[in-house]
């Protein structure tokens, strides 16, 4: 059968364009396929926030825009470095801080006698202590570098503080012992160079984890502003401070005088004995 000359063109342009659609139709399926297969292979491999990762990003537990060490690194080290926007510290005098080690009945390694144990400041920073231990009188005695009782505290009783000092840095590393309960109770504080210029009064706290959200209330109610926490666990004879314990570091604008007269009540409501 003879075809004409046009039949035939038509034919094989139809053809081809066939040949051009399948083609395109395969290519396009291969390449959506790929683009699935790596959505998906990218969304599997894409590391989802473990429940850790999302409590480290909402932590409180960082550093604070003053430098102020972490609640953590204080408990790890015991030493407080603070920056120039500090002008008065309370140092924190613990449950039980009048016992040695051996008797297992201190809530810290690193801070069994005073929160923080080693203070470092700079010149110009008042100092003040704040007395969790019940059932004790403290009387702290502070040492200059030559051994000189410098500073001997009013007598302090549970909950209340001690009257403050601004130590100089001639006079520094001074030591801190207790007038009844030295050897245990042992601390230092040294005074740097660098000049106190802000009006930020800190300190340490220890509360029972189970009572932390009391705590935290309290704290702001009094207004405090909590900086960073640290849970930890405390293996102790002792039952009111045995099990998980947090440490706190804390801020307010509240002079001295007045910090350790809100912290009173917090301190009371405690369970220690």
């Amino acid at each position: 059968m003879k075809l004409s000359v046009p039949f035939l063109i038509f034919s094989l342009l139809a053809a081809s364009t066939l040949t051009l659609i399948n083609l395109s139709l395969i290519i396009y399926a291969q390449v959506n396929t790929t683009f699935d297969n790596n959505s998906s292979s990218n969304m599997t491999n894409v590391p989802s926030l473990s429940t850790d990762q999302r409590d480290i990003s909402t932590s409180t537990n960082v550093s604070s825009p003053n430098s102020i060490p972490t609640a953590q690194s204080i408990f790890d080290s015991g030493t407080m470095t603070l920056p120039s926007s500090v002008k008065g510290v309370i140092i924190f005098i613990p449950d039980e801080a009048h016992h040695p080690p051996t008797d297992q009945k201190t809530i810290s390694p690193k801070n069994p006698n005073y929160v923080p144990n080693t203070l470092e400041i700079p010149e110009g920073t008042e100092v003040a202590f704040v007395h969790d231990d019940p059932s004790h009188l403290h009387v702290g005695i502070v040492k200059d570098k030559d051994g000189n009782a410098i500073w001997t505290t009013i007598p302090v009783k549970f909950p209340d503080g001690s009257d403050s000092k601004t130590l100089s840095v001639s006079g520094s590393p001074y030591s801190i012992s207790d007038k009844q309960y030295s050897p245990p109770m042992e601390g230092k504080i040294v005074v740097t160079p660098e000049k106190s210029t802000g009006a930020l009064t800190v300190g340490g706290f220890f509360c029972p984890t189970k009572q932390l959200p009391d705590c935290k209330s309290q704290f702001l109610k009094a207004g405090f502003k909590i900086l960073s926490e640290h849970n930890f666990n405390t293996k102790s004879v002792q039952k009111d401070i045995s099990g998980p314990n947090t440490l706190l570091i804390y801020s307010t604008t509240l002079p001295v005088k007045d910090a350790i007269t809100s912290l009173g009540p917090i301190i009371k409501s405690l369970p220690y004995k």
